[in-house]
């Protein structure tokens, strides 16, 4: 007999929230909300990384750019990278609000999401990833902090 999980997620949501509701526990398909409930945090884990993977693209970029003499090209790119670095600060201090949970994943998190923008940030700058610190050279409250920008 099929499970409504697998057929209509939907529904089964909307079954599973009434049963709580009117205190029908024994009636819930306990393994499937488990597994729902774990994914959910997941979600907020990932969605987090990926803010700060983001976060820290930009400003390897702006790094890596505003070290060359070209300032036309850094002015070109300079109001885009602010706007999404900004955006980016705003939507991990919203994650956080959130989640308060995650502000203890940031440590794990930071050395991750470093690595992955290295290798976004050389192939968008076309150089090599070793053009970048092995590690992050900026802490999370440093890169959080309003207006500040990594130096030349």
């Amino acid at each position: 007999m099929e499970n409504l999980y697998d057929t209509d997620f939907y529904s089964w949501s909307h079954r599973q929230a009434e049963l709580i509701k009117q205190g029908r526990l024994s009636e819930l398909d306990i393994d499937n909300l488990v597994e729902e409930i774990e994914d959910m945090g997941k979600a907020r884990y990932h969605a987090l990384r990926s803010c700060i993977t983001e976060l820290l693209l930009h400003l390897l970029k702006w790094q890596m750019q505003s070290r060359k003499d070209d300032l036309h090209t850094m002015t070109d790119w300079y109001r885009s990278w602010l706007v999404s670095i900004t955006k980016q600060r705003v939507a991990i201090l919203a994650l956080l609000d959130d989640s308060p949970g995650l502000s203890g994943k940031v440590d794990e998190i930071m050395p991750k999401a470093y690595q992955s923008a290295k290798k976004v940030a050389a192939a968008d700058m076309k150089c090599k990833s070793d053009d970048f610190p092995a590690d992050s050279p900026w802490s999370f409250e440093q890169i959080m902090a309003d207006n500040w920008l990594p130096e030349g």
